[in-house]
């Protein structure tokens, strides 16, 4: 530890060699996932074909997972805090699911027809959220995202869209504006829109603007510039890709308001923020959208999306309409990922939303005190079963407070973590699951403490 009153911000010249020598340390005990890596490289481009689950020097090859926990090509274990970004809310290898599945595969895993399961799953949607009442299934939360924006532009007759600075809503086109932006992508409050992947069309800049997160000044004078021509607004109502940052209700409802008042539809993304409420974030901030997209754990594990919202808006998508808007995909509602979501659902009541938030409330705060008596300048966000660390002296409510902060440190935290066998996201964002108790967090604390002193020639 250091001094009281002292504070690390991690921009000292021990940060470097701590480093090096934390990822020589990784190296050295995941020689087996080095050698799948380099067999990995010479089939995918970089060894990888999920770029979010990469870091340097190489991600963990794991062979198995069970309840909270799991285990790398090495034989390491690790407490799981990530859970396929936050998709596994029962955490592996869940009985009812697994017992789902495994009936469902002996009958089929899917049909040109209609299934039965698939009314199954969205009478179960539409019975937790208020403001659904129909939904379509999609592959993923991108095209669950995709159609809803279509939709939304369908319905309206417009073709603007509004999203928020840094939001991250798949990879669609349209959503790969301003993801990862320069934090000098114009002032603070006036972010200027840019495409900051290869490959996406700078055209999309004709039809997608950006505003930052919880900022109603910002709202208001999108609408006032653009009003007639937005056809939607969307969000996550916790932002994830900015580190699960929770939304102002003042802001949202700035949001539901200016929507109403100009013909326009609110989207809310809750393909990540849906476990935190029985009825989604929505339900919790009691502000209703239009249309909401769904997947992880809507999906049970398995690949799988969903978007609806208003009889009204998704009205559109009837095939008895005059003129249907047009969603196929050969495993929409496919039966495997129908009965696993059922599973899923079934067994995350709003008892037990309410208890694996608290544990993610307590784990913050546990998290937060460690981080103070260590003396490091850090900022931990979140909301119920949802965290994230950032090496800021905060606050953080936007994309831009979160990319200010230190990514190096966090860089440097994420490898002293898996020495200490925790999984987080390499961002250092965090959740809770359902396998988890109390005497799962005591154990959580006494080995983020130990990475911490991993840590403690930082200055």
């Amino acid at each position: 530890m250091v001094a009281e009153g002292t504070r690390r911000s991690g921009t000292g010249p021990e940060l470097d060699r701590i480093a090096d020598e934390m990822q020589q340390e990784y190296i050295g005990r995941t020689t087996a996932s080095e050698r799948a890596y380099d067999r990995a490289k010479r089939s995918m481009p970089g060894g990888d074909t999920r770029t979010v689950a990469f870091h340097a020097p190489y991600p963990l090859t794991i062979v198995k997972g069970e309840g909270y926990e799991l285990t790398d090509l090495d034989g390491n274990t690790y407490i799981d805090l990530l859970n396929n970004y936050t998709s596994l809310i029962h955490g592996h290898a869940f009985g009812p699911i697994t017992e789902a599945v495994t009936a469902q595969l002996q009958l089929g895993t899917n049909f040109a027809a209609a299934l039965e399961v698939q009314a199954g799953l969205a009478e179960r949607l539409t019975g937790r959220v208020t403001s659904v009442d129909k939904v379509r299934f999609t592959n993923s939360g991108t095209e669950a995202t995709m159609m809803a924006i279509r939709g939304a532009r369908a319905f309206t007759g417009r073709e603007l869209i509004v999203k928020m600075e840094g939001g991250y809503h798949g990879t669609f086109d349209d959503f790969e504006v301003s993801v990862h932006p320069s934090v000098d992508s114009g002032p603070d409050g006036f972010p200027v829109p840019t495409i900051d992947t290869p490959g996406v069309p700078q055209n999309r800049l004709q039809t997608v603007t950006v505003i930052p997160f919880n900022d109603v000044a910002a709202a208001e004078r999108v609408f006032a510039d653009h009003g007639g021509e937005i056809a939607a607004v969307t969000l996550e109502p916790v932002m994830g890709s900015a580190g699960m940052v929770p939304a102002e209700p003042e802001f949202l409802q700035a949001l539901r308001d200016l929507t109403r008042q100009h013909g326009a539809l609110l989207m809310f993304d809750e393909v990540m923020s849906f476990r935190l409420g029985y009825g989604g974030m929505q339900g919790a901030y009691e502000i209703y959208p239009d249309i909401t997209s769904f997947a992880k754990i809507m999906s049970g594990g398995f690949p799988g999306g969903a978007f609806g919202g208003t009889d009204e808006v998704m009205s559109i998508f009837d095939p008895f309409s005059k003129q249907p808007l047009w969603q196929s995909g050969t495993f929409n509602g496919n039966a495997v990922t129908m009965v696993a979501g059922a599973a899923a659902l079934d067994h995350f009541g709003a008892d037990e939303v309410a208890r694996i938030n608290r544990l993610g409330d307590q784990l913050r705060s546990r998290i937060r005190l460690l981080l103070e008596m260590y003396g490091f300048e850090a900022v931990v966000t979140g909301y119920g079963s949802f965290g994230a660390i950032h090496f800021t002296a905060g606050p953080v409510r936007n994309y831009r407070d979160a990319a200010r902060s230190n990514q190096k440190l966090k860089k440097v935290l994420h490898l002293a973590l898996l020495q200490e066998g925790l999984f987080v996201a390499p961002r250092l964002m965090f959740c809770i699951s359902t396998p988890m108790s109390e005497s799962t967090l005591d154990e959580i604390d006494a080995r983020f403490e130990r990475a911490l002193k991993r840590l403690d020639d930082v200055r």
